[in-house]
């Protein structure tokens, strides 16, 4: 991944995004659409930035008490810092998106990039079980059963319990010991396997789901105060957190960068069925995802450019060599 590659898959990204908010224009009122985004409070706009930065810090407290848990404990301000700067990637196709951080946080803690990147898995799965948890209410808004994403839920639950269960990693370490491509793979695999245990444990996941939930829920509110601002006021706002939430699963359900595309289209579509006018609710949609997914693309860049040596790095950084095959440690 070099600078010119970093610089395309923005600039696709940006694309798509102007792309999918015309068609929405399109098929909605376009006139109606740009009136309500002229109209749109500043003040409002600037209280959704303030939680959307919330909600990043609390991300990266999280990130750093994770990495304490595995034994890489850092400074708050750079468990903040890792966070924010990862942003940049969001929209970045590729593995790159997952291994910045881990990247950038092996410079700041030594923690190895095999350690680092099975943080970010569970990372993920916390997130999955905050976000599954925040749109229980909005998936009855578009036909859907609640108990299916109950049952999706339960099945997380279940796998993050097996995940984190001593037996199983036991048995899977014997699996690949036995396979004779894996010999040199063995300590990365048992970094990975202990990182993975530790961090899936129901006493972590006893305050990392919490903080996800807080987290995706701040800008949740944001987007609640997007809904007010626009002068609708169908949904109260644990039903608005809820509905931000059903669309965030569904653009993660597309594997694409930044979920570009179907939570637009998800978000706008649950908003136009509860009864908002199709121009607000496009207007709605474009402004929640430029205070989210944009901000933190773009205050991760500034958080870079703040430390230019980094920023050097990042611009010339090759995913396919981050991960050497010594830099791994061994379970504490």
């Amino acid at each position: 991944m070099n600078s010119r590659r970093i610089i395309g898959g923005l600039a696709l990204a940006a694309l798509a995004t102007v792309l999918g908010s015309a068609v929405m224009a399109l098929l909605t009122d376009g006139p109606g659409m740009l009136a309500a985004l002229r109209g749109f409070p500043l003040p409002t706009l600037a209280a959704m930035l303030a939680l959307g930065l919330a909600s990043l810090a609390v991300r990266g407290l999280r990130w750093g008490q994770l990495m304490r848990v595995v034994g890489h404990p850092t400074r708050a301000r750079d468990a903040i810092y890792l966070q924010i700067a990862g942003q940049t990637m969001t929209l970045t196709p590729g593995r790159i998106g997952e291994i910045l951080k881990p990247w950038l946080a092996r410079s700041t803690s030594g923690m190895p990039m095999t350690r680092g990147v099975a943080l970010v898995f569970a990372e993920r799965v916390a997130d999955l079980i905050g976000v599954c948890l925040l749109a229980l209410g909005g998936f009855t808004l578009v036909g859907g059963d609640r108990w299916t994403l109950v049952g999706g839920l339960a099945a997380v639950l279940v796998g993050s319990t097996l995940a984190s269960s001593e037996w199983l990693h036991a048995l899977a370490l014997r699996i690949v010991e036995k396979q004779n491509w894996a010999c040199e793979h063995h300590a990365a695999a048992e970094t990975i396997s202990e990182t993975i245990r530790v961090s899936l444990t129901r006493r972590t996941l006893m305050w990392s789901v919490p903080a996800s939930v807080l987290a995706w829920g701040l800008e949740g509110v944001g987007f609640a105060l997007c809904l007010s601002a626009l002068g609708f006021s169908a949904l109260s706002l644990p039903a608005a957190v809820s509905v931000y939430a059903i669309a965030t699963v569904a653009g993660a359900l597309t594997l694409l960068p930044g979920g570009i595309g179907l939570t637009e289209a998800s978000m706008a579509g649950i908003l136009i069925a509860a009864g908002m006018q199709p121009a607000d609710a496009s207007a709605a949609t474009v402004i929640t995802r430029v205070a989210t997914l944009w901000w933190g693309v773009g205050i991760g860049w500034a958080v870079l450019a703040a430390r230019p040596s980094v920023l050097r790095s990042v611009l010339a950084f090759d995913d396919t060599d981050a991960a050497e095959p010594e830099d791994v440690d061994r379970p504490d």
